[in-house]
């Protein structure tokens, strides 16, 4: 009895000082709910609508259309800081420079002729956009995490990421198939 403790109790140990395992791209977004402005999440609104219709032309290898949602997208971000007035100075801030980042990450997009360089443009901008909506703690909808793992990449970390508002969603980066794939994470959650 006494040997079997003894294994409990090293198997307990061991189970405690193990690190927790992190989700891949945490360390891309902290999500400050605190700052949550539903002026701020109003005019995000559409342009994670226009991201998504972005997403949804890449899977159809409709670049022409893409590229016509990311020049209206670049648009939008350029006048949206000028619409809006916030109280907050710092939430301000945070909103103008991230929706600048989107943008800048657009502008390569627009630039981009190789489905690989276009994959990894669109990766970058949804990277920018996913610290944006945690910057400013967008709560107005539920926004989902999405990886992929392709046959090029060795783990999650890798991957391509995307955003949506369901729990399941097509994979946008490679269509072939339709294959689903399950949220990772949830932008209000970290």
């Amino acid at each position: 009895m006494g040997k079997f403790l003894i294994l409990l109790l090293a198997l307990f140990v061991m189970a405690c000082s193990s690190p927790e395992k992190q989700m891949p791209h945490n360390d891309l977004w902290a999500f400050e709910g605190s700052k949550n402005d539903p002026q701020v999440d109003a005019l995000l609104t559409p342009i994670f609508a226009d991201y998504e219709g972005m997403l949804k032309s890449m899977a159809n290898n409709d670049t022409s259309s893409m590229f016509s949602i990311a020049k209206s997208l670049i648009l939008r971000c350029d006048t949206l800081p000028r619409l809006i007035q916030i109280k907050d100075t710092a939430l301000q801030n945070s909103l103008q420079l991230g929706l600048m980042n989107f943008e800048d990450e657009l502008q390569g997009l627009v630039l981009e002729q190789y489905s690989n360089d276009i994959h990894v443009s669109i990766n970058m901008a949804t990277i920018q956009l996913l610290h944006l909506l945690g910057t400013v703690g967008y709560k107005k909808q539920t926004v989902y995490i999405y990886n992929t793992i392709d046959n090029n990449t060795k783990s999650e970390e890798d991957g391509l990421i995307w955003l949506a508002l369901t729990k399941k969603s097509n994979n946008p980066y490679y269509s072939i198939g339709n294959e689903i794939v399950n949220a990772i994470s949830i932008l209000q959650e970290n």
